[in-house]
Formats: structure tokens, sequence, C-alpha cells
């Protein structure tokens, strides 16, 4: 290997001249390196001449990895271009939302809902895709009671950066770069990768913030499904080499040795150096059990001033105040130590010369691999396919690998699913237990509520039955009993409303019998007060002629029997009176009794009102005889 060769530095990516497909979003001319490019990128030309074959946008090119049911509207919005390099990128849709490992099409994978308990949750549910692909990644820096919490609305910013600097590394490996101004750092990676979703700068301010959780969360699931398998690692199985003191290093040394030649691409020289510089003192570290260059080399100064301190004592021939034993414990001491130092510099020195070898040697396989894209070059440019037909099977890989990609969301998509319906399943055994329980009890309550009227006894149904057609059998048997339950009840209400029926119309007719008797009675009491006022005026008549007869003294005889006939007359009347209460008293009988002894009543009552008359015109003949004779003694007397 020549000395010319050796000092050449290898070129920088951007000198290689590749083409590379054009999209839709106008990128900057700055120096871009292209050896991270991701895969998913659309081959279609610029501009609205992609559309006129097939109106297809490039979230439909892409296929299944690209959330379901965006409009048209929004691709058309895609195609302008940004307005500045800082401004929020043009590529509008409206938010929507994805389901569990979005990404899936219609004519793929078969639809499922999502439960309606879950759909309260909404925004959980959708982030469960994310904390699914973040369990499995097996981010470092990332909180494991955040990622088993599955609390989306709980995130950080610090855990939010984590999350979109891992899933852009896995996309592009260190193409895409999160630094200090991770806004514009996000908001340029995500137009990169065409992201077909609305990116705000108040989004990725506060991405936790009610008015921002949607899309942030839309955002990432996208991402995802970008972002490979997490059980696959984007990186190369390093060999561990014996020059390494672990394979840990090994893995460190190859991902910084990356990360630095990203930086000396981009001409950052002071990260570049401050990358090589930590490389080094890893590796130091590793070999001298902690110590960093700068303390090796201040314990190097060290024992190389007490090196010269020792051969000066020795050329002087200064003589020591120490016994010739100590001095030669000391000497044996330090010569250990500058053997051990010697041996340790050998050895970083053979370790330089082979790094300096394997950087030789992966000098020559980079010369190799610029001339086999060389000769790439020469037989792209010498092919026979047309743009059209590059196109077209560059659209059918990408189809390909985004049906592989949708099989595969949709096995994921199936096992959450088959988790789900095992806790709908429970559930509803649960709720199948109750509903036994609760018609067991509600069939025992109907059986004693009917039980003097009808005999019903329910069949009883077991709460733990797993034997679904023997349960459904026993609920048709259970059904037939309670329909001809129900056809027992049901007669006997017909026959219960018919009796009702004929009782109202008894009751309706004793009313009409009643009524007419209520009226005579009226009337005959009134008869009867009127003979009692009658009455009355005849006794206050009788107690003047009594006074007069008294007076007289000459018609005691006729008086005594006056007298007599006015008691009989008193006990007559007292009868009449009593005769009254008895009446009154078989008037409230005979609204209490039936029709037969109201009719019994009746004719009593007419008997009685009969003998009544007569006694009643017994007396008023009597009085008549009694005024008749008075009014004869009244004539017979002289006048005074």
């Amino acid at each position: 290997m020549s000395s010319t060769k050796r000092i050449t530095m290898p070129r920088r990516t951007q000198e290689f001249e590749i083409s590379a497909p054009q999209s839709s979003v106008k990128k900057s001319q700055a120096r871009v390196s292209r050896i991270a490019q991701p895969v998913r990128k659309s081959s279609k030309q610029s501009g609205l001449g992609q559309f006129g074959e097939n109106g297809r946008s490039r979230s439909v090119e892409r296929g299944l990895n690209a959330p379901a049911g965006v409009p048209s509207t929004a691709v058309k919005k895609s195609l302008n271009p940004p307005r500045s390099s800082s401004a929020t990128p043009q590529l509008r849709t409206p938010l929507r939302s994805v389901f569990h490992h979005g990404g899936l099409n219609a004519e793929n994978i078969p639809s499922f809902s999502i439960p309606s308990t879950v759909e309260r949750e909404r925004c959980t549910v959708e982030a469960r895709p994310i904390f699914d692909y973040l369990a499995q990644a097996n981010v470092p820096d990332l909180p494991k009671e955040f990622i088993e919490r599955g609390n989306i609305k709980t995130m950080s910013m610090k855990q939010f950066l984590i999350i979109v600097a891992h899933l852009l590394r896995q996309i592009g490996g260190h193409r895409y770069k999160i630094g200090t101004n991770f806004i514009e750092d996000i908001i340029k990676a995500i137009t990169e990768l065409q992201c077909p979703f609305t990116v705000s700068k108040s989004m990725l301010k506060t991405p936790s913030a009610p008015h921002s959780i949607q899309q942030v969360v839309t955002m990432l699931t996208w991402l995802v499904q970008l972002a490979p398998v997490p059980v696959t690692d984007w990186a190369p199985n390093y060999q561990h080499v014996a020059e390494f003191p672990t394979p840990e290093y090994t893995q460190f040394f190859f991902q910084s040795a990356t990360e630095s030649f990203h930086l000396w691409n981009l001409k950052r020289e002071e990260e570049f150096e401050a990358q090589v510089e930590r490389m080094v003192d890893r590796l130091v570290a590793a070999k001298t059990g902690g110590l960093s260059q700068e303390q090796v080399r201040q314990r190097t100064e060290q024992i190389r001033q007490q090196l010269e301190a020792i051969s000066v004592d020795r050329s002087s021939g200064q003589m020591r105040e120490q016994s010739f034993d100590e001095v030669q414990r000391e000497v044996v001491e330090k010569q250990r130590i500058v053997k051990q130092l010697t041996e340790e510099t050998k050895q970083l020195d053979r370790q330089f010369e082979r790094q300096q070898q394997e950087y030789y040697l992966r000098q020559d396989q980079y010369y190799d691999w610029e001339s086999a894209i060389q000769r790439v070059k020469e037989q792209l440019a010498r092919q026979q396919m047309t743009a059209k037909e590059r196109d077209e099977l560059q659209a059918e890989i990408a189809h390909d690998r985004n049906v592989v990609a949708a099989k595969r969301n949709a096995i994921a998509c199936l096992d959450g699913e088959s988790s789900d319906y095992q806790i709908t399943l429970s559930r509803l055994i649960k709720q199948k237990i109750n509903l036994i329980s609760e018609l067991n009890t509600k069939l025992y309550n109907f059986s004693n509520a009917i039980k003097p009227d009808i005999e019903f006894t329910p069949i009883e149904l077991s709460l733990t039955c797993s034997n679904y057609p023997e349960l459904e059998r026993t609920l048709r048997a259970l059904e037939q009993q309670v329909t001809a339950v129900f056809a027992e009840y049901q007669a006997l209400q017909q026959r219960l409303s018919q009796q009702k029926m004929r009782l109202e119309q008894q009751v309706s007719d004793e009313q009409l019998t009643i009524e007419p008797l209520e009226t005579k009675i009226a009337k005959q009491t009134e008869r009867l007060q009127q003979l009692q006022q009658r009455r009355e005026t005849v006794v206050r008549e009788l107690v003047a002629l009594a006074e007069r007869a008294n007076e007289r003294g000459t018609l005691e005889q006729r008086t005594k029997e006056l007298d007599q006939r006015i008691e009989q007359a008193m006990e007559q009347m007292e009868s009449n009176r009593k005769a009254i209460v008895k009446l009154t008293y078989d008037k409230q009988q005979l609204m209490e009794d039936g029709l037969e002894r109201c009719r019994q009543a009746l004719e009593e009552r007419h008997q009685k009102l009969a003998d009544l008359r007569e006694q009643v015109d017994g007396c008023e003949a009597i009085m008549k005889q009694i005024v008749d004779v008075c009014a004869k003694i009244n004539e017979e007397e002289p006048p005074c």
C-alpha cells in the first residue's frame, strides 16, 4: 500500500453524485449525506404528473404503511413546497382516528371495531401501538414505568424527545439528529420523510397538552409504522476482535465510528474531535482500569519525574538518610511500575498500529465500494428500462413490502384483539351468571306471588352451566312453561273481569231500586214530622182543656176519661215513635242487606205504615170526638 494512498482522505458523500429519487418536498441545496436514505421514499416525480395516471396520492402509493382514509384534498396540498425552511410543512390532512397498528387497508386487513368502553379512552387506545413498539424496542433512556403504565398523557418533554430520536434513528440511522433546536430538527426530518399529517411548532413545544396530544399520537404512530420491527436491529452484528477489551466496547466503537463519520461528513470538526476523544478515553479506561488519557499522562509524567530525580541522585552521588533496604525496595517498585507502563505503552502502540492498519484496510474497502458504485452507475446507464417501468417496479417492490408489513400488523392486531376478546368473554360470563341468578330470583318471587291461584314451579337454572346447547333447551322449556302460566293468568284475568262486570251490574240495579225507596221513606218521614207537630198541638189543647176542667171542677169524671184517653194517645204516640226508630233502623239494615231483604223490609214497612195510618186515623177520629165533646160542653155551659 503506497504512502500516497495512506494519506488520502475519503471523499464526502455529497461528492458521489448518486441520483436519489426526487421528493415532492423541495429541499435546500445544503450538503446532506445520502448514506442512510430511507427506502420508503416515493420515486414519483414531483408535480401533478404523478397523479395523472392513477389519481392516487403518495400516501396511497406507500400502500398500507400510511393510515387509511386520507382524502385527496390533503394530497393536493402536499404538492406545494414549504414557504420557508422553518415554516410548518404544508402536508396537511384532517386528523382522524389511527387504529391499533394503523396503516391497514380495507383490501388486505379485515376491519374491526373498538369496544364502546375503550372508545371513551380514545387517546389511550390509539397510543397502544406506540407502547407496544417501545416495550419491544427496549429504549435504554426511557423509564420502564412509563411504558408499563401506557398513559401517553403523562409523557414529559424529555420522554417525547427520547421516543422521537429513537424512531428517527431506527428509520434513517444517523441521518437524522436532534440537537438543541429540536423543533426545527423534528420538522425538517418529518418533512423529508413526507409526513401526510399536520405538524406544528406549538404541538412540538407542548406535546402532552390537551390540544396537542392527539396530533402527537398520530405522528408517533406514523413513525412507528415507518420504523423497522423492534426485534431486528438496524445496526450490523459486529464481530468482536481480541484487541478490544469487551464486546460492549466493540459495539460502542463501531457505533461511535459511524457517528464520527457522520460528523466529519457534515464538517463539524469540533464535535468530530470530541467524539474521537471519547472513543480514546473509553479505550484507555478499559485498558488501564478506569483511567482517562489525562490521568495516564499525569501518571506517566509523575513517573518520568521520579525517574529523573533518581537519575539526578545517582549522578550527583548524593547520599540519602534511608537504609539500603528501603532504597532497594523503592527502586524495585519503581522498576516494576516502569515495566508495567512500558508494556502498556507497547500494547497501546501495537493497538494503534492495528487500528491504523484497519483504517487503511477500510480505506481500501471504501475505494472498492466506490468502484462498485461506479460500475453499478455504468450498468444503470446501459440499461434499457424506461423511467416509467422503473417507477412501476419500485412501486411494486414498495407495495410488496407494505403488504408484508400489513400482514405483520394484522397478526399483531389479531393478537391484541384475542386478548380483548378474552376480557370481553370473561365479562360476558360474569354477566351471564348475574342474569341467570336474577332470573331464578324473579321466577321464584313470581311463583310465590301467583301460588294461591296458579300452581307454578319454575325450572332452576345452573349458574355454572357451560353446556350452552343444554342451557338453550332449558331456557326454551322455561319459556314454554312461562307461556302456559301467562295463558292461565290471562284466562283467570278474563274470568275475574267478567265477574267484576256482573257485580257492578248488580250494584247498579240495587242502586236503582234503593233510590225510589229512599224517596218514599223521606216522604213518610216528612209526614211523620207533620203528625208529631199536630200531636203537640193537640197536647197543648188538651192541657188547656185540663186546666179549664180543673177550674170548673164539674167535669172531673169526664176529665178522668179524657186523661185516660190522653194517656192512651200518649202511649200510642210512644209506640209510634218506637215504630219510627225501628223504621229508621230497618232503613239502615235495608242499605246493608241485599235485594231480597230490601223487598221484605219494604213490605213490612208498607204493613206498618198501613197500621200506623189506621192508628193515626183512629187518633184523628178520637181527637175529632174529643173536639166535638169539648165543643158540646162549651155549648152546654151557661155564659158567665
